[in-house]
């Protein structure tokens, strides 16, 4: 499954009962990669944030949050995996997140 941009920007957009809570948002990156991509948490999963079918790439991590601002999100997780066993981190998680302010 996915996340098409246009579907989060109406869900941001729509009218929300009090107390909503914005979904998870996380820029994702990997240790020897040169871009990041953006992820939204749906039913406990993270699904990739898709633009026409095509997952969004930023350069920069202050481009990844720009987008994730512009959709109305005020905070993401930055979330770093590693590919290698020995830049692991604790047990046998491969990532941490970080949390991360859009504003």
């Amino acid at each position: 499954e996915a996340m098409h941009k246009r579907q989060l920007n109406k869900w941001m957009n729509a009218a929300h009962k009090p107390g909503f809570v914005p979904p998870k948002a996380y820029v994702i990156g990997c240790a020897d990669a040169t871009h990041y991509t953006l992820g939204v948490e749906v039913k406990h999963h993270i699904e990739p944030l898709l633009d026409r079918g095509q997952p969004l790439h930023f350069s920069s991590l202050n481009a990844a949050k720009a987008q994730l601002s512009r959709l109305g999100l005020t905070q993401a997780y930055l979330r770093m995996s590693c590919a290698y066993e020995e830049c692991g981190f604790a047990g046998s998680q491969k990532f941490s997140d970080i949390p991360l302010p859009l504003r």
